[in-house]
């Protein structure tokens, strides 16, 4: 038809049709470029949109893991996030355990858990050493791994459950603090899934804020345990020990019969150790005692674990070489003296070509029991019990019994006590005569004896207190009081009441005074603080203290004797004097035992004994004191003997100071005996 149109009109239309083929390729360019830019609109909201719901997912957990506190709840954190944000039907978190391989820590996720049952439980608290499995093949190459399909995997241990579970997809990253992999996530999926880059660049991220959360934990935990730990050996220190014993104590059945013990461990012999051989030495030893301590515990804990006898015990260092175990035994009261029996044999082993230090050790034990209301109670008895170990001769040990703590309190009460009588100045001296043998109405000296005016007990005799005296040091402050008293007492009376000659003044003196460095000056200082004249004053030594160190005892006793002033060996003949000690000590009396005088008036061997001492004497060119005369027959033997010198209730038993002046003053200087024996009770020392 267009054929029959004239040739003009057929070229209009041609161009007409041309023109409309060209509009709508140029429409359908613009469509598809419209198109095109649609989609790419699209695409990159979509990438924006995950970009931000990637972010979003960052931000959660990384504040959601600063804000919580440790790293469990951080790594919960992070699974369930993950989980969710992704679709992933089940998460998991490892931790690294010392040998490098990974430990589930029961820290997981699931959609749903009906379905996943099974594989939840086996993946709970699983272990993988390092290299198998996924969560092992991560810690062996630490970066993200990626399983499109488990099922095709016949490596994978979990293979048969996760099967039946319907799972497919799986993938795991690593934790990391640096360059190590401190644990590892993993998640799986019911869909077999392709690896995302973006998925793996984000969680490469986490991996390492949850690496600074456990970096940051694991900074707290070794801060705390630097708290609570001895840094030489490890063991718990004294913090830690307070804190486990008072939970103890509070865990103690009301009844209390022996479930908790403390035991309190002090090495004997350590300080000659440190002294001799040096710090680093002493520090290495108490390293290798703590390690002996706690294998005697858990060797002594898996033999009663045989026995069915469980019990738990903190073993720690309290400080310097004193140890401190607190041991819980619900089923039976005697193991901490197994334990204690342990230690002593211990402490005794050698291993072949070991150096013998000579370091035992002291054990004092407690046990909990109803009368004990609070637990330093119980730990300050469990320290009585110790330090009574140590009086009765160190390495033993020492049960604490309800009396036996009585008399260790009381013992700790009267030595406050002591320390304060010497503050407030409750002391006093008596004096008791002592005598011409051949006129036994004249006095020739007195020997001070020192008494204590107790508050509440009334007057004490040495024997209440002397020996804590010595044993606490605090003889040295007594000893000088007596010293200096003894003398300005004595030349006091030769003003007053003169006499030719003058009455002397004997002064016991205590082991710990006489070593003293200085004791030869506090002697000057006494002599003249008083102005007494030195050649009345006599200083008694026992026989036990001259022979400890005789070059020292020679020398001091020397110097003394440079002074004018004379010395005494007391209560000879009970102890350890030989004729050698004599002859190499320059003394210038000796005083007979009141043992030996006691037999004197029946027949029997004390005579003879009696008669060489002061046969010795005589030869020694040394004069003779008898102590102890109570009778007209001891006193009529010893005479008959030569003895010169004698004092005993016979003479007179202590006199206060002031019935002393009394008698010299009624002499006139030339001081008599009195008549009967007056005042003080029946002791002469």
């Amino acid at each position: 038809m267009t054929a029959m149109l004239p040739a003009s009109d057929r070229s209009t239309i041609a161009d007409l049709q041309r023109r409309l083929a060209q509009v709508e390729r140029r429409a359908e360019r613009e469509r598809a470029a419209r198109l095109e830019a649609e989609a790419i609109a699209e695409q990159g909201l979509r990438e924006l949109f995950e970009s931000q719901k990637q972010l979003l997912l960052v931000q959660r957990i990384t504040i959601g893991a600063n804000q919580n506190r440790g790293t469990l709840p951080a790594l919960r954190l992070a699974v369930s996030e993950i989980c969710q944000y992704m679709g992933w039907s089940f998460g998991n978190a490892y931790l690294t355990m010392p040998d490098g391989g990974m430990m589930a820590c029961d820290t997981w996720y699931a959609a749903e858990l009906e379905p996943l049952f099974e594989f939840i439980e086996i993946s709970r608290n699983v272990r993988f050493p390092k290299g198998y499995s996924l969560p092992g093949r991560v810690a062996r190459d630490p970066r993200p791994h990626w399983i499109e399909d488990v099922t095709t995997q016949s490596a994978f241990e979990r293979l048969q459950v996760a099967t039946r579970c319907g799972l497919r997809a799986a993938c795991a990253f690593p934790i990391m603090i640096g360059d190590e992999v401190a644990g590892v996530l993993e998640f799986f999926s019911r869909d077999r899934l392709v690896e995302n880059d973006d998925f793996m660049s984000v969680v490469g991220q986490l991996g390492t804020q949850l690496g600074r959360v456990i970096e940051r934990e694991r900074a707290q935990q070794a801060l705390l345990h630097d708290a609570l730990h001895d840094a030489l050996t490890g063991l718990p220190n004294r913090t830690l020990l307070s804190d486990r014993l008072k939970q103890a104590f509070d865990r103690a059945r009301p009844d209390r019969r022996g479930e908790l013990a403390v035991m309190v461990i002090d090495l004997d012999g350590f300080k000659s150790v440190n002294d001799t051989l040096g710090h680093a030495t002493g520090d290495a030893v108490l390293r290798d005692i703590a390690r002996r301590l706690t294998e005697c515990m858990t060797r002594q804990q898996a033999a009663d674990g045989q026995a069915d006898l469980a019990w738990f015990y903190t073993l720690a260092r309290i400080g310097g070489d004193e140890f401190t175990a607190v041991i819980e035994a619900p089923a039976d009261s005697g193991i901490a003296e197994r334990v204690a029996e342990r230690i002593h044999a211990a402490l005794a082993e050698r291993d072949e070509g070991e150096r013998d230090l000579g370091v035992t050790a002291s054990i004092g034990i407690a046990y909990d029991a109803p009368h004990y209301a609070e637990v330093d109670h119980l730990h300050r008895d469990a320290d009585l019990a110790m330090y009574q170990a140590k009086a009765q001769g160190r390495h033993r040990t020492v049960v604490l019994s309800e009396s036996l703590g009585d008399q260790i309190r009381d013992r700790l009460v009267l030595e406050q006590e002591l320390r304060e009588a010497l503050k407030r100045h409750e002391f006093v001296l008596f004096f008791q005569p002592i005598v011409d043998m051949d006129d036994a109405d004249r006095v020739t000296g007195f020997e001070a004896l020192v008494r204590w005016n107790h508050p509440t007990r009334g007057l004490l005799l040495p024997k209440d207190f002397i020996d804590l005296a010595e044993e606490t040091g605090l003889i040295l402050f007594l000893g000088d009081w007596v010293l200096q008293n003894a003398c300005r007492i004595m030349a006091d009376w030769h003003r007053r009441f003169g006499g030719s000659p003058l009455p002397t003044v004997s002064i016991n003196v205590s082991p710990r005074q006489f070593v003293q460095p200085d004791f030869a000056r506090r002697v000057d200082k006494a002599l003249i603080s008083s102005a007494i004249d030195p050649t009345t004053v006599r200083l008694e030594l026992t026989e036990a203290t001259a022979i400890r160190d005789i070059k020292h005892t020679a020398a001091v006793i020397g110097e003394i004797r440079a002074r004018g002033v004379k010395t005494s060996l007391d209560d000879f003949g009970t102890g350890y004097s030989s004729l050698s000690h004599l002859q190499l000590l320059p003394f210038d009396y000796l005083k007979i035992d009141r043992s030996f005088v006691a037999g004197l008036a029946e027949a029997g061997e004390q005579r003879p004994i009696v008669r060489a001492i002061l046969d010795l004497a005589r030869t020694l060119g040394l004069s003779v004191i008898a102590e102890g005369i109570e009778t007209d027959l001891q006193a009529d033997a010893l005479r008959a003997l030569g003895c010169p010198h004698g004092q005993g209730f016979l003479y007179g038993r202590p006199l206060r100071e002031d019935a002393c002046a009394a008698l010299l003053e009624r002499g006139g200087g030339h001081a008599r005996a009195p008549a009967r024996p007056i005042d003080s009770p029946r002791a002469e020392h």
